[in-house]
Protein backbone atom coordinates (compact mmCIF):
# COMPACT_ATOMS: atom_id res chain seq x y z
CA UNK A 1 0.00 0.00 0.00
CA UNK A 2 1.38 3.56 -1.40
CA UNK A 3 1.24 6.54 0.71
CA UNK A 4 -1.93 8.55 -0.48
CA UNK A 5 -1.95 11.89 -1.39
CA UNK A 6 -5.48 13.58 -1.58
CA UNK A 7 -5.97 13.38 -5.93
CA UNK A 8 -6.49 17.21 -5.87
CA UNK A 9 -3.24 17.22 -3.84
CA UNK A 10 -1.07 14.84 -6.27
CA UNK A 11 -0.57 17.56 -9.08
CA UNK A 12 0.38 20.34 -7.31
CA UNK A 13 2.58 17.69 -5.03
CA UNK A 14 4.15 17.11 -8.26
CA UNK A 15 4.99 20.27 -9.58
CA UNK A 16 6.16 21.48 -6.45
CA UNK A 17 7.80 18.65 -5.96
CA UNK A 18 9.69 19.37 -9.52
CA UNK A 19 10.06 23.08 -8.52
CA UNK A 20 11.87 22.12 -5.21
CA UNK A 21 14.64 20.13 -7.17
CA UNK A 22 15.89 23.31 -8.56
CA UNK A 23 16.48 23.93 -4.57
CA UNK A 24 12.57 26.88 -5.49
CA UNK A 25 10.51 27.21 -2.17
CA UNK A 26 7.11 26.58 -3.63
CA UNK A 27 3.54 27.40 -2.31
CA UNK A 28 0.52 25.03 -3.10
CA UNK A 29 -2.82 27.51 -3.11
CA UNK A 30 -5.11 25.86 -5.59
CA UNK A 31 -6.31 22.54 -5.47
CA UNK A 32 -6.07 22.36 -9.37
CA UNK A 33 -2.32 21.89 -8.83
CA UNK A 34 -1.28 25.58 -10.00
CA UNK A 35 1.56 26.42 -7.15
CA UNK A 36 2.67 29.88 -6.97
CA UNK A 37 6.40 30.66 -5.96
CA UNK A 38 6.57 31.73 -2.40
CA UNK A 39 8.34 35.23 -0.96
CA UNK A 40 11.27 32.83 -0.35
CA UNK A 41 10.58 33.62 4.15
CA UNK A 42 11.93 29.66 4.56
CA UNK A 43 15.62 29.59 5.76
CA UNK A 44 18.04 27.95 3.30
CA UNK A 45 19.64 24.58 4.29
CA UNK A 46 23.02 25.12 6.34
CA UNK A 47 21.98 28.68 8.16
CA UNK A 48 20.81 27.18 11.50
CA UNK A 49 17.38 26.60 12.85
CA UNK A 50 14.64 29.05 11.96
CA UNK A 51 14.76 31.70 14.97
CA UNK A 52 11.05 33.06 16.17
CA UNK A 53 11.11 36.34 18.36
CA UNK A 54 8.21 34.95 20.50
CA UNK A 55 9.01 30.81 21.46
CA UNK A 56 6.22 30.78 23.90
CA UNK A 57 4.03 32.39 21.07
CA UNK A 58 5.38 30.03 18.10
CA UNK A 59 4.47 26.78 20.56
CA UNK A 60 0.92 27.47 21.60
CA UNK A 61 0.11 28.95 17.94
CA UNK A 62 -0.72 25.53 16.15
CA UNK A 63 -3.71 27.01 14.16
CA UNK A 64 -6.14 24.73 12.85
CA UNK A 65 -6.50 21.08 14.61
CA UNK A 66 -7.41 17.86 13.52
CA UNK A 67 -10.06 16.03 15.61
CA UNK A 68 -6.84 13.56 17.43
CA UNK A 69 -4.83 16.97 17.64
CA UNK A 70 -2.66 16.90 14.43
CA UNK A 71 -1.86 20.35 12.90
CA UNK A 72 -1.45 21.68 9.49
CA UNK A 73 2.34 23.41 9.27
CA UNK A 74 2.53 26.28 6.46
CA UNK A 75 5.89 24.80 5.42
CA UNK A 76 7.92 22.04 6.03
CA UNK A 77 12.34 22.72 5.16
CA UNK A 78 15.41 21.15 5.67
CA UNK A 79 17.11 21.79 9.26
CA UNK A 80 20.39 21.71 10.59
CA UNK A 81 21.01 20.83 14.14
CA UNK A 82 24.44 21.34 15.84
CA UNK A 83 24.19 17.98 16.97
CA UNK A 84 22.64 15.61 14.72
CA UNK A 85 22.70 17.09 11.42
CA UNK A 86 20.58 17.21 8.67
CA UNK A 87 16.93 17.44 10.03
CA UNK A 88 13.34 17.84 9.03
CA UNK A 89 11.89 20.98 10.61
CA UNK A 90 8.01 22.34 10.47
CA UNK A 91 7.87 26.34 9.54
CA UNK A 92 8.09 27.69 12.66
CA UNK A 93 11.63 25.65 13.41
CA UNK A 94 10.09 23.39 15.10
CA UNK A 95 11.42 19.61 15.24
CA UNK A 96 10.11 17.04 13.31
CA UNK A 97 10.30 13.54 14.87
CA UNK A 98 9.38 9.64 13.37
CA UNK A 99 7.87 7.04 15.66
CA UNK A 100 10.04 3.07 15.61
CA UNK A 101 6.14 1.66 16.10
CA UNK A 102 4.76 3.10 12.63
CA UNK A 103 5.84 1.67 9.40
CA UNK A 104 7.58 3.15 6.52
CA UNK A 105 6.70 0.02 3.78
CA UNK A 106 3.36 0.35 3.80
CA UNK A 107 3.17 3.94 5.77
CA UNK A 108 0.88 3.54 8.76
CA UNK A 109 0.56 5.41 12.08
CA UNK A 110 -0.15 3.43 15.50
CA UNK A 111 0.03 6.69 17.58
CA UNK A 112 -3.46 7.05 18.42
CA UNK A 113 -5.37 8.01 21.46
CA UNK A 114 -3.03 8.87 25.01
CA UNK A 115 0.14 8.82 22.91
CA UNK A 116 -1.37 11.88 20.19
CA UNK A 117 -1.29 13.88 24.01
CA UNK A 118 2.62 14.31 23.18
CA UNK A 119 2.79 14.00 19.57
CA UNK A 120 1.05 15.55 17.30
CA UNK A 121 0.78 14.33 13.82
CA UNK A 122 1.87 16.72 11.38
CA UNK A 123 -0.73 16.98 8.68
CA UNK A 124 -0.81 17.97 4.48
CA UNK A 125 -3.64 20.38 3.06
CA UNK A 126 -3.73 22.13 -0.12
CA UNK A 127 -1.82 25.18 0.75
CA UNK A 128 2.12 23.87 2.01
CA UNK A 129 5.40 24.25 1.38
CA UNK A 130 8.30 21.85 1.07
CA UNK A 131 11.45 23.69 1.03
CA UNK A 132 14.73 22.37 0.35
CA UNK A 133 13.73 18.56 1.02
CA UNK A 134 14.09 15.86 -1.55
CA UNK A 135 10.48 15.47 -3.36
CA UNK A 136 10.80 11.85 -3.73
CA UNK A 137 10.91 11.17 0.44
CA UNK A 138 7.62 13.15 0.92
CA UNK A 139 4.76 11.94 0.95
CA UNK A 140 1.22 11.32 3.21
CA UNK A 141 -0.74 8.38 4.76
CA UNK A 142 -4.08 8.36 5.85
CA UNK A 143 -5.28 8.77 9.75
CA UNK A 144 -7.81 7.36 11.25
CA UNK A 145 -9.79 10.80 11.77
CA UNK A 146 -9.52 11.17 7.69
CA UNK A 147 -6.80 13.53 7.78
CA UNK A 148 -3.63 12.93 5.61
CA UNK A 149 -0.56 12.84 8.00
CA UNK A 150 2.65 13.79 6.16
CA UNK A 151 5.29 10.92 5.50
CA UNK A 152 9.52 11.46 5.15
CA UNK A 153 10.60 8.30 3.69
CA UNK A 154 7.89 6.36 4.19
CA UNK A 155 7.48 7.13 8.06
CA UNK A 156 4.65 9.40 9.07
CA UNK A 157 5.81 12.45 11.25
CA UNK A 158 5.27 14.00 14.58
CA UNK A 159 5.92 17.20 16.82
CA UNK A 160 6.59 16.86 20.07
CA UNK A 161 4.61 18.56 22.37
CA UNK A 162 6.92 19.24 24.87
CA UNK A 163 9.68 20.76 22.99
CA UNK A 164 8.85 24.65 23.97
CA UNK A 165 11.46 26.20 22.00
CA UNK A 166 12.49 25.67 17.23
CA UNK A 167 15.24 23.44 17.67
CA UNK A 168 14.72 22.03 20.67
CA UNK A 169 14.51 17.85 20.69
CA UNK A 170 13.91 16.65 23.97
CA UNK A 171 12.04 14.19 22.16
CA UNK A 172 14.81 12.33 20.98
CA UNK A 173 15.57 8.77 21.62
CA UNK A 174 12.31 8.86 24.17
CA UNK A 175 10.63 5.44 25.09
CA UNK A 176 13.55 3.97 22.63
CA UNK A 177 11.68 4.62 20.26
CA UNK A 178 11.02 8.20 19.00
CA UNK A 179 13.61 10.19 17.20
CA UNK A 180 14.18 13.26 15.12
CA UNK A 181 13.60 12.79 11.07
CA UNK A 182 16.07 12.96 8.97
CA UNK A 183 15.26 14.19 5.33
CA UNK A 184 15.84 10.85 3.79
CA UNK A 185 13.15 9.32 6.83
CA UNK A 186 15.78 7.58 8.89
CA UNK A 187 16.38 8.32 12.48
CA UNK A 188 18.96 11.57 12.27
CA UNK A 189 22.28 10.92 13.55
CA UNK A 190 21.19 7.17 14.27
CA UNK A 191 23.69 5.53 16.91
CA UNK A 192 26.33 2.86 14.52
CA UNK A 193 25.27 -0.48 14.24
CA UNK A 194 21.52 0.18 14.26
CA UNK A 195 18.91 0.03 11.71
CA UNK A 196 17.17 3.08 10.96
Amino acid sequence: MKALIPRPLVGAVALAVALLLTGCTTTVTDPTGVPRPDSGAVQPPGSGTVQQSDPEAAQNDLGRRSSDGGYWPASLQLGDNPELGPVVLDGQGFTLYRFDRDSSAPSRSVCTEGCLMRWLPVLVSEKIKFANLDPAKLGAVARPDGTQQVTVGGWPVYRFAEDQVPGQISGQGLDGAWFVVAPDGSRAAAPTGQVS
